[in-house]
């Protein structure tokens, strides 16, 4: 199958999708308020779910995006002046939404049952860039993403090999003086003794 045509069962699998997340935003209406959410963050967390259903259907109909190269130019330094934080308007920890709502727990099984099918699976390993619109449902939910939806771990930097520890080598002794060796001693001249002849 062409990489760039799209899967045949995609677009039954994103209905069934868009039927979840309807399913999910209809009991985020009738239980949120009861649940003691308020209204503006029903409406957040409305407008987020749907928005990752239609990013589901827009990754699946996109045409894959060739890879990146990576550019290894220096990065310019950072400016001194820092940029104030913005505001999370969504809590942002794991199965925040399923500990508000437990009555989502039926829908979310169903959900779990969508990614578990072999099809789904399937159209994930061919188009890995709708785990873009999955990841963040599944985290939403208390989700663990399948197999097909988990990222790489990232390789390990490689990090330089260390230098042999270099010990301090100790001073080599001082060679002993080689003494001088001494002129030959001469003696004294000593002229001959005159003959002494007898009669």
């Amino acid at each position: 199958m062409d990489a760039a045509a799209p899967h045949p069962d995609g677009a039954a699998l994103a209905a069934r999708l868009e039927a979840i997340v309807a399913a999910l935003c209809d009991v985020l209406a009738a239980k949120g308020l009861a649940r003691g959410m308020t209204g503006a963050l029903i409406v957040l967390v409305w407008t987020r779910l749907r928005r990752l259903a239609a990013r589901f259907s827009i990754l699946l109909l996109r045409p894959p995006a060739p890879p990146r190269c990576r550019n290894f130019a220096p990065r310019r330094p950072a400016p001194d002046t820092k940029r104030p934080a913005t505001p999370r308007p969504l809590p942002r920890g794991r199965f925040w939404l399923r500990r508000a709502l437990p009555e989502l727990a039926g829908v979310t099984a169903q959900l779990a049952h969508l990614l578990a099918e072999p099809d789904m699976a399937a159209l994930l390993e061919a188009r890995p860039a709708t785990g873009r619109a999955l990841r963040p449902l599944c985290h939403l939910l208390g989700l663990r993403p399948p197999p097909s939806l988990r990222l790489p771990r990232p390789a390990p930097p490689l990090r330089p090999p260390r230098p042999a520890a270099v010990r301090p080598q100790p001073d080599p002794p001082e060679a002993a003086p080689v003494p001088r060796p001494r002129p030959p001693r001469r003696r004294p001249f000593r002229p001959p003794r005159a003959a002494v002849f007898r009669a």
